[in-house]
């Protein structure tokens, strides 16, 4: 509600609250939402910010309306992980209900340590642009390199004579890949500097000199390998290794931010301002505002994030300065914005139940004015007036305003934005509060926990609210946990304001007496322009639809001829394996169709699709799949990376290893295939290859199903002409003479004197040779290649060639004896022969397979249990809790051998948008095993 008031009696106001409501609604011109009021906000929990190789990440999704109300919009979620090099390493594909889900991502052995991004988005969001795809950076510490030293080392900076800066380092590559020694590339990155450099490999060295400009801040080092040819004919590109060096460490960057845009003169304004080291941090300064003759026009001081606010009026034609004294005495001088002579005032002050919104100008307009109040995109009010005596006052009852952020923007009669202004309203009755007691304060090693959740309003009335439970040891927080959003803070401010914020947790402490202070000059200063909904984009023409559930779809066409459709519709059964599922469908009049996969839980599957006539017989037919939709650029934060030191990590990567050689104690058997010197991307070990790996060992070469069909023209007949002319430096030919006259091609892995053929794990016999040829590229799953296999032939030679010489068979002891290995769907053999009729093989995904949290149950312990250690970090993970009707649950778990205090962690979210965080400690003492 608005109310116009020249008087200072409050008294006044509030008794024309009701006659200023009407005026209010009778000029209102666009109730009309931006576009970006359509989106969802997405916030996972994780369950750390710092992780080692082996381990898993748990994470909680929710996904919301703009007014943190479950989604009803989408229902499929997708969470990636992504690499520093920008390279999407995993996909995970939840299945919401109700807005809510939970997942993990296991990391493997392999990865190098580094900052990693997880990022989660539904499509509907994608119609809104980058800031409303969730991102989170999380380190990740590889345990086989924890006591590597760092890829570039022994940097020095000289000074030249000529001003410039010389840069050197060494530069360790066999950190990234043993026993590299090719070239690498050198990206060198700063504020006016993008340039690479080739270092070559110099007595067993990489050594880096470089010229640099003296006035630089930081500079960046990317080392770039070159990339690795793989076994299946890809290429793997080597992760890359990044490291900023601080050139000024002494630099420190002042702003200053005119409340509504400008300083105008002859008022007095409202001036936030805030201050930034060299790592891009707020850093605490205090000093004065002079004018260009260095006279004191007022003083400031930040908080300790950099920030604050200050009063003075400017007076045009005088330049004006901050003003910084240096521990060594230093001046240092900033400059604020310049004086504008006429111009808009939009100040807003905060009472206790409204906001007062004071406008003024030094520009003689009769003309009205009216100004815009919106949250998340979406108008609340708007009110129009005119100045009178260069001023108008106007209150905003703050209970009629949303929880968070909200823009109020100044426009002139000809619609044109003049001023604008963010301010935050903290609604206590939109907090849940949290309880967690644990039912008693000291517990002993892996002794019961049982913690008591309570969950209630702003009037302590229970609430029904769904919750997760995380339980950390406190000695394995990575050092950024604290200022990573959590569920309050990431959905009232990170999720609606641009841009870093710097623990953003500070601004909801209860015991910071300040932070109505400090949240005010958050919105002055980084709210002064960077709001993700300030634009009123009103075109709601949306690219990407809501996801309801996971589909897949194609067309089906005629086999001799693409564009010809069936002219009935035709009946389509799909099967999936291992996780066996059969769903039927139809065309319809443009032939094409979609197959609903409701709840299959499955990241990859294959598929089989069979084509038939109304009456169940079989028709061949050309099936299709649509392609997916390509997942979003990534958008990696290079200017965020955080320089890890492995001494803050020490203690937490100790007990990790243990943990980790623990738990692979119980994985390794006598049955296991080691698979140490095969580099294969997507490489699954089935059965019929784990029985040819023992035999003959891992391929060379892998040519896969997708590559085979991708490079399969139209006139070939089967796989030899596929071979013979896509892939001539793995395989050759040569004619061999019919038992029965004539000749015929045989295929061999080139170079070899002999090449033995196996099928689905079996030999091929000789007489079966003649059929090769003419195998079907569409039944077959992959041709893999042993150059130079290893264990004994002689049977399997026999049993293919059991007509064999005695003389040939001596002859195999020296001979070049190569394999080539085929393996088909459904391992149907030398089957595979033949097409079957409307048959479409391939591979998809479904959702993402869920996985409990394991939590070992320590009721009955023997002497013999204390041998094996339990030193998880994460001593409980429960994502999907509920409260009952009086707002209380229960959550049980054993303690690990973890000692100290444990974190508990509670994150609360009510039906109608109500949310809520808690956290609470609890001690673990040491405890006599036996």
């Amino acid at each position: 509600m608005f109310f116009k008031n020249k008087c200072c009696l409050l008294l006044i106001v509030l008794c024309n609250v009701f006659s200023w409501s009407a005026k209010s609604q009778n000029t209102i011109s666009n109730k009309k939402p931006s576009k970006k009021a359509f989106a969802e906000k997405i916030y996972l929990q994780l369950s750390n910010t710092v992780f080692t190789t082996g381990e898993a990440i748990w994470y909680k999704a929710i996904v919301t309306n703009t007014i943190n109300q479950f989604t009803k919009r989408s229902s499929v979620l997708y969470v990636d992980l992504i690499d520093f090099d920008e390279n999407i390493i995993d996909t995970k594909t939840l299945k919401l209900e109700n807005g809510l889900s939970d997942g993990f991502f296991d990391l493997s052995d392999t990865l190098p340590s580094g900052r990693y991004l997880i990022r989660a988005y539904t499509q509907w969001n994608r119609n809104f642009g980058q800031d409303f795809i969730y991102e989170h950076y999380i380190d990740v510490l590889s345990l086989e390199a924890i006591n590597n030293e760092a890829i570039i080392r022994n940097i020095a900076l000289t000074e030249t004579n000529d001003n410039q800066l010389k840069l050197g380092a060494s530069i360790f590559p066999e950190g990234l890949k043993a026993d590299y020694n090719k070239d690498l590339k050198v990206y060198i990155q700063s504020e006016d500097i993008l340039d690479s450099i080739e270092v070559k490999r110099k007595n067993k060295q990489y050594v880096l000199d470089y010229i640099l400009p003296k006035d630089l801040i930081t500079v960046k080092l990317k080392v770039k390998l070159e990339d690795t040819k793989l076994k299946n004919r890809k290429r793997k590109k080597e992760s890359t290794y990044s490291k900023t060096i601080a050139l000024n460490k002494d630099f420190l960057d002042l702003q200053f931010f005119p409340e509504g845009g400008k300083l105008i003169d002859g008022f007095t304004n409202k001036v936030g301002y805030k201050s930034i080291n060299y790592k891009g941090l707020g850093e605490a300064v205090s000093g004065h505002i002079v004018d260009e003759s260095d006279n004191v026009i007022g003083s400031f001081s930040t908080n300790i994030l950099g920030m604050g606010f200050t009063f003075f009026k400017p007076r045009k034609n005088k330049t004006y300065y901050g003003k910084i004294i240096s521990e060594k005495g230093v001046a240092y001088k900033y400059p604020l914005p310049q004086v504008m002579a006429k111009g808009y005032i939009l100040n807003v002050m905060e009472t206790q139940d409204y906001l007062r919104l004071n406008i003024k100008s030094n520009i003689k307009n009769t003309d009205s004015l009216y100004f815009q109040v919106r949250s998340r995109g979406v108008l609340i009010r708007e009110h129009s007036f005119k100045l009178k005596q260069s001023m108008h006052e106007a209150f905003i009852k703050k209970t009629d305003l949303p929880n968070g952020i909200v823009n109020i923007t100044l426009f002139t009669g000809n619609d044109a934005p003049v001023c604008e202004r963010l301010i935050f309203n903290y609604k206590e009755e939109k907090i849940l509060n949290i309880t967690a007691k644990t039912d008693k304060n000291f517990f002993g090693k892996r002794e019961k926990t049982t913690l008591h959740v309570s969950v209630s309003d702003i009037d302590s009335n229970p609430v029904e609210a769904n919750f997760s439970a995380l339980v950390l040891d406190k000695k394995k927080l990575g050092s950024e946990k604290k200022a990573q959003p959590n569920m309050l803070s990431y959905f009232l401010l990170n999720s609606e304001l641009k841009g870093f914020i710097e623990n953003p947790n500070h601004y909801f402490n209860a015991d910071n007496t300040l932070r109505k202070r400090d949240i005010e000059a958050l919105m002055l200063t980084q709210g002064w322009r960077d709001y993700v909904y300030d634009k009123t984009d009103t075109d709601i023409n949306f690219e990407f639809q809501p996801e309801t559930d996971i589909f897949l779809s194609g067309r089906v066409n005629s086999v001799f001829n693409k564009n010809k459709i069936p002219k009935k519709p035709v009946n389509l059964t799909m099967v999936t394996k291992p996780s066996l599922g059969i769903y039927t469908t139809e065309t319809d009049s443009l032939g094409t169709f979609a197959f609903n996969m409701n709840n299959h839980f499955a990241d990859e599957q294959n598929i089989l699709i069979q084509s038939t006539n109304k009456r169940g017989a079989a028709k061949n037919y050309n099936i299709t799949l649509n392609d997916p939709i390509a997942p979003p650029k990534v958008n990696y934060k290079t200017e965020e990376t955080v320089t890890l030191a492995d001494t803050i990590y020490k203690a937490f990567i100790e007990e990790s290893i243990v943990q980790y050689n623990t738990n692979n104690d119980f994985k390794t058997t006598s049955e296991t295939v080691a698979l140490d010197a095969v580099e294969l991307t997507g490489y699954n070990v089935t059965p019929e290859r784990e029985k040819i790996f023992k035999l003959h060992g891992p391929p060379d070469v892998v040519i896969e199903n997708e590559e085979l069909v991708e490079e399969e023209e139209k006139w070939m007949s089967g796989l030899y002409d596929l071979l013979r002319i896509k892939f001539p430096h793995d395989i050759a030919f040569r004619e061999l003479p019919r038992p029965f006259g004539g000749v015929y091609d045989i295929a061999y892995v080139t170079k070899a004197d002999l090449t033995v053929y196996y099928i689905d794990g079996e030999v091929v016999l000789g007489r079966d040779y003649l059929l090769l040829p003419y195998l079907s590229i569409e039944n077959i799953k992959s041709v893999e290649i042993l150059e130079r296999p290893k264990g004994a032939f002689l049977d399997h030679i026999t049993d293919a060639f059991p007509r064999m010489s005695a003389e040939g068979q001596v002859r195999l002891a020296s001979a070049y004896i190569a394999v080539v290995s085929i393996y088909t769907y459904g391992s149907s053999g030398l089957a595979a022969l033949e097409s079957t009729k409307g048959i479409f093989q391939g591979k998809v995904s479904g959702f993402s397979a869920k996985r409990e949290f394991y939590a070992p149950k320590y009721d009955k312990l023997e002497d013999e249990d204390w041998n094996v250690p339990d030193l998880r970090s994460v001593i409980h993970w429960k994502p999907l809790a509920q409260t009952d009707e009086d707002g209380n649950a229960n959550v049980e778990f054993y303690n690990g051998d973890n000692i100290g205090d444990m974190l508990v962690v509670i994150e609360a979210i009510s039906l109608d948008g109500k949310i809520g965080y808690f956290e609470t400690t609890y001690n673990v003492e040491e405890k006599n095993e036996n």
